[in-house]
């Protein structure tokens, strides 16, 4: 992506995207108002995403299963309403969930 700066054109590397990526994906911001406000192109901002998710899928298909986890109890702070459900929420980093 190549993006202005004082009337240059300025060539982000694969460790900027990596970096735009992930903060995008931690945001909750969509993409065109994350763009918007960094300067980006969205459908660059897309593609790079499709290459970090290719490499972390490929990466971890090649993991070994290390067994069962104890996370241990998982305590409620807030009431939840009666629904029968509870959210549990992974944040396992470069945006899978």
């Amino acid at each position: 992506m190549e993006t202005k700066r004082g009337g240059r054109r300025f060539r982000h590397s694969r460790q900027d995207w990596q970096g735009f990526v992930s903060e995008f994906l931690s945001s909750g911001q969509n993409c065109k108002n994350f763009c918007r406000d960094k300067g980006l192109n969205p459908s660059r901002l897309m593609r790079w995403q499709g290459v970090f998710r290719n490499l972390t899928s490929h990466a971890i298909s090649q993991m070994q299963p290390v067994g069962f986890m104890d996370l241990g109890t998982l305590h409620v702070s807030e009431p939840q309403r009666q629904t029968g459900t509870l959210e549990l929420k992974l944040d396992l980093g470069m945006g899978w969930w």
